[in-house]
């Protein structure tokens, strides 16, 4: 959990992920319920014309979400992330996310950019807001 609030205009969190992996995708596809082949079956991916298997789109946006949660903690809600994909992700890519704050508005949300790299290529660029949930706000589950 971060010391500090880096929710705040110019902060800059990072992370690594990866080298993404077959068994990833198959757990992620059980998961999101997307077992569109082309996420883990190496002929059909080529039957389709693709150089090999690739990665959910929604696990790589899964990425850059958890840059924000990840660098401040869980005290930090996302109330809104959209996201392109720029460029697929395959088997055994390393994906660099930055979490970029450009703003924080009158009622305390954090405007944040998003971009996740495989090397020198860009394969999401996205936004999100980010709400840091108050201190006495128990980050326990409640029973009912």
């Amino acid at each position: 959990m971060a010391e500090k609030n880096l929710l705040h205009p110019g902060s800059i969190m990072r992370i690594r992920r990866g080298p993404v992996s077959t068994t990833q995708l198959v757990k992620y596809a059980g998961a999101s319920g997307d077992f569109n082949r082309i996420h883990f079956d190496q002929p059909f991916a080529l039957g389709a014309g693709l150089k090999g298997v690739i990665a959910h789109g929604m696990l790589t946006m899964g990425f850059a979400a958890s840059c924000l949660s990840e660098a401040v903690g869980p005290q930090v809600f996302l109330k809104q992330i959209s996201a392109r994909f720029l460029s697929p992700v395959w088997v055994g890519d390393i994906v660099d996310v930055t979490a970029t704050v450009t703003e924080m508005t009158a009622t305390g949300e954090a405007l944040v950019e998003l971009e996740a790299r495989v090397g020198d290529t860009s394969v999401l660029r996205g936004k999100a807001t980010a709400v840091l949930v108050a201190a006495s706000v128990s980050a326990e589950p409640q029973e009912a």
